[in-house]
């Protein structure tokens, strides 16, 4: 239940970075201040919309899989949860951003060419947001198991 709390809470702290850094993004692109309700919402839509709320789903396989190898090798859990969550956000965001679905001006591109979009856009906001989210995990679910 531990593991399942802290996938959760990390979840919860990768979406609030990734908001964050949307809402930040627009504020600054933007500039006023006053159309902080706006891009909030805006931030929240993209956040649904644009892959990162559905890569939150689809890194749970491969999470599994890395708690398997991280219980088997005894690896260190502060450094290895945090460099899997980023990495696993990263690529599966990327993947993600790349297949949902596009406002119609947008024009057509390959599934290569939305993936590098995503990862040239995005793609820090990714590696932070993965961080913090096996950082999260990590503290609530794995700190106080031993290493080797």
């Amino acid at each position: 239940m531990r593991r399942v709390i802290g996938y959760f809470v990390g979840a919860l702290a990768a979406s609030l970075i990734y908001i964050g850094w949307l809402l930040i993004g627009m504020t600054r692109l933007h500039g006023a201040a006053a159309e902080f309700g706006f891009n909030l919402g805006f931030s929240l839509l993209l956040w649904m919309t644009d892959g990162f709320g559905l890569t939150l789903v689809f890194v749970a396989v491969p999470w599994i899989l890395a708690v398997w190898v991280c219980r088997i090798l005894r690896w260190p859990g502060g450094v290895y949860f945090p460099l899997v969550g980023a990495i696993s956000i990263f690529v599966i965001g990327c993947i993600m951003a790349s297949v949902s679905p596009k406002p119609l001006w947008i024009e057509d591109q390959t599934f290569l060419q939305g993936a590098a979009i995503a990862a040239a856009r995005q793609g820090l906001s990714f590696l932070v947001s993965g961080f913090v989210f096996g950082f999260a995990y990590w503290l609530i679910s794995e700190r106080r198991i031993p290493t080797r």
